[in-house]
């Protein structure tokens, strides 16, 4: 896969990521956890969008929220700083506690402040009788680590999911995800999207990192990489959507999601045949979303892959338009950017 050396086009890939995953967010956010969406109902649904027939604004959910807090530590502190990530948490909540925040988080963000953040890890340790979480709030955030340690070795980016992913989630699923979800962006940041991508060899540049962190016997995410792989080995991408959901997982468990996302964006390269569209970052979230299931953060996981790789220009206005919060996700973006440029000097 070619790397892309453009400051110009690395920071619409930047943008495109972060714009990507809100509005992956934003537009899923009404079919969360309901009964699949019928086919009609998600054409009318996407045409509307994309004629300019809504001037609806779509609010943003946890989703973005935690994904901003992320960012905004990132620019203050120029690193991981888990303290000052684990505050940000809580204040947003506090902040602004209605936006579908998962019960076992908030039950970690209470513990956190009655404990005034003196062990940071240890709230999210104590989950689920001391397993901790394997739900997929730790990958959904975790886009502005693939950014800002984008040309940083994979064992950095990897030290640095790890420590943003257990204030929350503290099992190896959950952390796990984030480092797979953060693995794919970073390698759709590395592509260059006006030449022939290979989707056998994205799943296993994936596959062969993954199997270096998962255990041979317990490794969800690699299988689930292994059956996206034979999907195209074998010619199949013309699988449902309702097949995929069988098959890898809608839930919001971060192992039956995070894959779920990353075929969403493969799949999104060629035209679908219950939606035409010749725009491929569209089709990616048209298809995320008709998964079914946690709508809104496979979508934004998705978004957030595809946005890598198109970069801002490849993402429709009147998708982004219908955003509340665009403009100021954008403006981050930019901050975030011009420090991953200092932190890489």
């Amino acid at each position: 896969m070619a790397s892309v050396e453009s400051n110009s086009g690395l920071l619409s890939k930047f943008r495109g990521c972060m714009i990507g995953s809100l509005i992956g967010d934003c537009l899923g956010e009404p079919f969360e956890l309901r009964t699949r969406a019928s086919k009609t109902v998600l054409r009318n649904y996407f045409s509307n969008l994309l004629s300019g027939g809504s001037t609806k604004m779509f609010p943003y959910t946890d989703d973005t929220s935690m994904t901003l807090s992320v960012a905004r530590s990132l620019v203050e502190n120029k690193k991981i700083d888990p303290k000052d990530l684990a505050k940000r948490f809580v204040d947003e909540y506090f902040r602004e506690p209605n936006l579908s925040y998962g019960t076992h988080v908030v039950v970690v963000f209470y513990a956190l402040k009655e404990t005034n953040f003196e062990d940071v890890f240890l709230p999210g340790k104590m989950q689920f009788n001391g397993s901790g979480s394997y739900g997929n709030g730790a990958a959904m955030r975790i886009a502005p680590i693939a950014l800002f340690d984008h040309n940083k070795t994979d064992e950095s980016l990897k030290r640095d999911v790890e420590e943003c992913s257990r204030i929350t989630h503290n099992h190896p699923y959950g952390y796990n995800g984030a480092i797979l979800q953060c693995l794919a962006i970073k390698a759709a940041l590395k592509s260059d999207s006006s030449k022939e991508f290979d989707p056998v060899d994205f799943i296993s540049q994936l596959e062969k990192k993954m199997e270096t962190i998962e255990t041979k016997d317990d490794s969800p995410y690699c299988e689930s990489l292994k059956k996206i792989k034979e999907i195209y080995l074998q010619d199949h991408e013309d699988i449902s959507a309702e097949e995929i959901a069988k098959c890898l997982g809608n839930d919001e468990t971060a192992h039956e999601s995070v894959p779920a996302a990353i075929y969403s964006f493969l799949r999104g390269m060629k035209p679908l045949s219950d939606f035409e569209c010749s725009n491929p970052f569209v089709r990616t979230i048209y298809f995320a979303i008709s998964i079914g299931g946690d709508t809104d953060t496979i979508a934004a996981m998705a978004g957030s892959i595809a946005g890598a790789y198109y970069g801002i220009d490849g993402i429709p206005t009147e998708l982004q338009e219908r955003c509340e919060f665009r403009d100021e996700v954008d403006n981050l973006t930019y901050k975030l950017y011009d420090v991953s440029q200092e932190d890489t000097s």
